[in-house]
């Protein structure tokens, strides 16, 4: 049977969809594109396009598969490390040359100092995860993200960082002293949203360093394969596939 691929992701692709399967597969496992090529026999150049093409696909259609969390919330943030990687600098944003070493930083990183802000939503209680580049670190940036991923009037825990404070405009907002509790008296906690980056660590690591203008792609993809824990890897194979054929989903 001839599948019809016009006007999808998959519309200049010569490779069968059966390897597509088997691709995204294996790529659910966190397992890095040029391996997984060589054993559907395509070049690393196109292993690299396959990886691509699905991590936009999902970020493309994320309203789709990843619904508003709700009752009650945490929420935890780290910085990771993403450069320029093979820009000229003529195509960088402010011109500044990139950098393959000394990305280290005083302070809370940013964007522009190749350590962006990685914001985690938790639903408690709920399979909601959401892992989302900020490039600014700054309070209503946090609430913008927030007002994308939580439903208003929601339960939101925090710790005391100054960029949550806004939160508490829109949201039930508590937080947790860090320095002194774990929980606090009221019983608020981060452990949940804490516990997330014990999974998310290992898992980018496995990357090697990520150029800074993909790293949303690879975002997508952790918060779709935590929110759909659930499913088998087969599943969520599929509803990738589903994804390259623009918006079939289980």
């Amino acid at each position: 049977m001839v599948i019809d691929t016009t006007g999808t992701f998959l519309e200049a692709s010569n490779v069968s969809l059966r390897r597509w399967v088997y691709f995204a597969r294996e790529m659910d496992k966190g397992r890095a594109a040029e391996p997984i090529g060589e054993e559907i026999g395509v070049t690393e150049k196109t292993a690299r396009r396959m990886a691509k093409t699905i991590r936009q696909a999902l970020h493309a259609q994320r309203e789709e598969w990843l619904p508003k969390l709700s009752g009650e919330v945490e929420a935890d943030d780290v910085h990771v490390k993403g450069g320029q990687q093979g820009r000229d600098v003529s195509e960088q944003e402010g011109g500044r040359a990139a950098r393959t070493r000394g990305l280290s930083e005083r302070g809370r990183g940013t964007y522009a100092g190749d350590r962006s802000l990685v914001v985690s939503w938790v639903e408690r209680g709920g399979k909601g995860r959401v892992f989302e580049l900020r490039r600014s670190a700054g309070k209503k940036s946090l609430l913008s993200s927030a007002l994308a991923h939580v439903k208003k009037g929601s339960k939101v825990d925090t710790d005391t960082w100054n960029g949550y404070r806004l939160l508490g405009e829109v949201y039930q907002h508590r937080s947790v002293k860090h320095s002194e509790e774990y929980v606090s008296e009221e019983g608020a906690h981060c452990n949940t949203a804490e516990g997330e980056w014990s999974l998310f660590k290992p898992w980018w690591r496995r990357f090697r360093g990520i150029a800074k203008r993909y790293l949303h792609l690879y975002l997508s993809h952790h918060s779709f394969r935590r929110t759909y824990r659930d499913r088998s890897r087969i599943e969520r194979a599929q509803a990738m596939i589903g994804f390259l054929m623009l918006g079939i989903f289980w």
